[in-house]
């Protein structure tokens, strides 16, 4: 993750998603047992939805936030994902969450704001040990939970039944299955692209076009031409089995 074997780059949370589930999976039908009692647990109080702001304040709070990570401690993000295995799926849990999205919505910007004043006149609010700095990783915590709580709840909104007769547009089908090995075959072009493009004496706008579309046509050919070919290439990129004329064609 240092970058002393390779870089990951703005890869770091595929890497990190990748490690809570090798992480985790020897326990995935006990924590998934775990998620249905905790979700009829959070349909009768709602409230707790809000719990776990507590592992996160106790993680972030001693530990301190890291720049790297997007200003959150790396292990921050399993609450995250335990969140997301165990209970989000749930409609219960979900129907908690579209029901409170507004005031979560008003109280992560009202926390938010009042990790301003820390930000703004620490040294280094993400690890300072003075009280200020540990109360405003305590209210950023707190602020990144309630947001990302109401963005789920926002968004989550129940889709009108689909005639059974009616099936997606091809090109939104394609790019569905293609979105997270398209994703990472990104970050590799683009650098390499951009390095032979940057010492050009074109105009900016110029290299821009030519990196952006030269870039998004040789993801496209790697994805189409090796990546969704083979079992293989589609198990490393994250991609489901196909059936076996789906990669001839």
């Amino acid at each position: 993750m240092d970058g002393d074997h390779f870089e990951s780059g703005h890869l770091w949370f595929v890497l990190l998603l990748l490690a809570f589930c090798l992480l985790l999976a020897p326990f995935a039908a006990r924590l998934a047992a775990g998620g249905d009692r905790a979700a009829e647990i959070v349909a009768g109080h709602p409230a707790l939805l809000v719990l776990p702001v507590l592992p996160l304040a106790l993680l972030q709070v001693p530990l301190g936030m890291e720049e790297d990570y997007a200003a959150w401690h790396h292990w921050a993000y399993l609450v995250f994902f335990l969140h997301g295995f165990t209970l989000v799926g749930d409609e219960r849990v979900r129907a908690v969450m579209r029901r409170l999205a507004r005031p979560l919505g008003v109280a992560g910007v009202v926390l938010f704001a009042a990790c301003g004043p820390g930000f703004m006149t620490l040294d280094d609010p993400f690890t300072d040990r003075t009280p200020l700095a540990l109360v405003t990783r305590a209210l950023f915590s707190a602020a990144g939970w309630c947001l990302v709580a109401a963005i789920l709840g926002t968004l989550d909104r129940p889709r009108e039944q689909r005639p059974a007769e009616s099936r997606p547009r091809p090109v939104m089908a394609y790019l569905g299955v293609a979105a997270l090995p398209l994703y990472v075959l990104h970050q590799p072009v683009v650098v390499v692209l951009a390095y032979g493009v940057v010492g050009w004496s074109a105009p900016i706008v110029v290299e821009y076009t030519v990196i952006v579309t030269g870039s998004f046509a040789v993801i496209l050919v790697l994805y189409e031409c090796v990546v969704r070919r083979t079992r293989l290439t589609r198990f490393l990129f994250g991609m489901r089995a196909a059936p076996p004329n789906a990669l001839s064609s």
